[in-house]
């Protein structure tokens, strides 16, 4: 029990905290018979505060264990989504390149289905992303 607590002080005294988890339970067994079968959740992912303000979408999940007495933890991280819109802006610097006119006639000929305004506002932005790129 000292063991464990002093393990806890340690994780405290860095600013780590325990991501949870999704999926089953236990990530350790001993592999033994039924009734002498221990199962434990030793595996965790620890992290600072530092990553939760770059990476708040990090899920830890439990997956089933093959040939081992652990579990393997999977993580999937989502980066943090902007709060503000990017929006598009010209430079006039593109226009003094050779090949602008092509770029935008080849963006404005492809074809586009649907109504005037939607096929109007689908090859803006096709061809704002093209001179973003």
């Amino acid at each position: 029990m000292r063991k464990s607590l002093e393990f806890i002080a340690v994780i405290e005294a860095c600013g780590l905290m325990d991501l949870g988890f999704s999926g089953q339970k236990f990530t350790w067994s001993n592999k033994r018979g039924i009734h002498h079968r221990i199962w434990k959740r030793l595996d965790r992912a620890l992290v600072n505060d530092n990553w939760l303000g770059k990476m708040p979408q990090t899920n830890i999940i439990h997956l089933p264990s093959v040939g081992s007495d652990h579990c393997p933890l999977l993580m999937e991280m989502t980066l943090k989504e902007e709060d503000h819109i990017r929006y598009f802006k010209f430079l006039n610097c593109w226009t003094d390149q050779p090949t602008f006119l092509d770029i935008v006639k080849a963006c404005w000929e492809k074809n586009v289905e649907g109504n005037n305004m939607w096929r109007f506002h689908q090859k803006l932005k096709r061809l704002s992303n093209t001179l973003s790129s």
